[in-house]
C-alpha cells in the first residue's frame, strides 16, 4: 500500500464514521485528484461543497479537478466563487490563471499570476507559470528573471527545466548559453529528448543543420519511442519541429496538425520556437492559428 492509498484507507475510514464530515471529504477528494482519479474527486468535492456551500478550499481543489479534464468554464467558475469568499486565496488566484489561460483571456491570467505572487513572493509555481507567459508574449527577458527566480526558489518545480531555460535563451539569441545549459542537462540524462529537441533547434539557429544533426537524429528515435504515450501532443508537436528543422513542411504540419487537435498549446509553443521560423509565414501555419482562433 502506498503512502496516498494510506490516506485515503484513513479518509475511509473516518467518512464511514461521519458521511457529513465536510473536511474529510474534501481531503478524500484532493487524495483522488492527486490520484488522477478524476471523477471520483469531483464527487467528494461536490459533497464537501453541498456540506458546506462556503467552502473555498474544497472549490478551488474542485476547479482545479475541472481544469485537469479540460472543462474550463466550470473550473473558472470554481475559481472565482473561492475567490469571492476568500479574496486573499493565492493559490486558487494563481490556478484560476490556468483556466483563464484555457480560455484564451491571457490578460486576467497575467493578471491573476501577479496578484497571487504579489500575496506570496516567494510562491516558486506562479512564477514559473508567468515566466512561461512571458515567453508566450515573447517578453523572453522577463520570462528569463521569472525562470531563474523559480528555479533558485524551488528547482523541482518545473520539469526538464534544462530544455525549457535553453528554449528561453535560444529565443534570446544567446545560443551558446543555450547549448551549454542543454549539455548540462544531458549529463544527468543523456536520453531526454525535450532537452535533446532545444539542443538541436539552438544548434540549428547558431551554427547550422548539419551540426544539430546528431541531435535530431537520436531526439527523433526518442520521441517516436514514447508517441503514443500521455504526453502525445507535446511529442508530435517536437517531431513537427525537427521535420521543419530539416525543411519538411509537410510533414512538419502534419504533425503540428495532429498535436494542435489534442490540445491548442502546441501552436502557441509554435509561434515563438525557433524550429517553426521559416514555416511562421506559410499559408498553412496562418490558417491553423486563424482556426485556433476562431474555435
Amino acid at each position: 500500500m502506498n503512502y496516498s492509498q494510506e490516506i485515503l484507507a484513513k479518509l475511509n475510514e473516518e467518512i464511514a464514521r461521519n458521511p457529513k464530515n465536510a473536511k474529510s471529504l474534501a481531503y478524500r477528494g484532493e487524495t483522488y485528484r492527486q490520484m488522477k482519479c478524476y471523477q471520483e474527486a469531483l464527487a467528494d468535492f461536490s459533497r464537501a461543497i453541498a456540506l458546506k456551500p462556503n467552502y473555498a478550499w474544497a472549490l478551488a481543489h474542485r476547479g482545479e479537478t475541472y481544469h485537469l479534464l479540460k472543462r474550463y468554464s466550470e473550473a473558472l467558475a470554481d475559481f472565482n466563487k473561492a475567490i469571492e469568499i476568500s479574496p486573499t486565496y493565492f493559490w486558487a488566484i494563481a490556478h484560476r490563471a490556468g483556466s483563464y489561460h484555457k480560455l484564451d483571456r491571457h490578460f486576467e491570467a497575467l493578471l491573476d499570476l501577479d496578484r497571487a505572487i504579489e500575496l506570496k513572493p516567494d510562491y516558486a509555481w506562479a512564477i514559473a507559470y508567468r515566466s512561461g507567459f512571458y515567453t508566450l508574449m515573447r517578453r523572453y527577458e522577463e520570462a528569463l528573471v521569472n525562470f531563474d527566480k523559480a528555479l533558485s526558489l524551488d528547482e523541482t518545480v518545473i520539469d526538464h527545466w534544462h530544455s525549457e531555460r535553453g528554449l528561453i535563451l535560444t529565443c534570446l539569441g544567446r545560443y551558446a548559453e543555450a547549448v551549454e545549459c542543454c549539455e548540462q542537462g544531458l549529463k544527468k540524462n543523456p536520453d531526454d529528448y525535450t532537452i535533446l529537441y532545444t539542443l538541436a533547434v539552438a544548434k540549428a539557429s547558431w551554427i547550422g543543420l548539419a551540426d544539430a544533426q546528431p541531435q535530431i537524429d537520436k531526439a527523433r528515435v526518442l520521441l517516436q519511442g514514447v508517441v503514443n504515450s500521455e504526453v502525445r501532443a507535446g511529442v508530435l508537436y517536437r517531431l513537427g519541429g525537427l521535420a521543419a528543422l530539416e525543411g519538411q513542411s509537410d510533414r512538419a504540419f502534419n504533425y503540428l496538425v495532429e498535436a494542435i487537435s489534442l490540445e491548442n498549446e502546441p501552436l502557441e509553443l509554435a509561434r515563438h520556437d525557433l524550429a517553426w521560423l521559416e514555416l511562421r509565414q506559410d499559408p498553412r501555419f496562418e490558417s491553423l492559428t486563424a482556426e485556433t482562433l476562431k474555435n
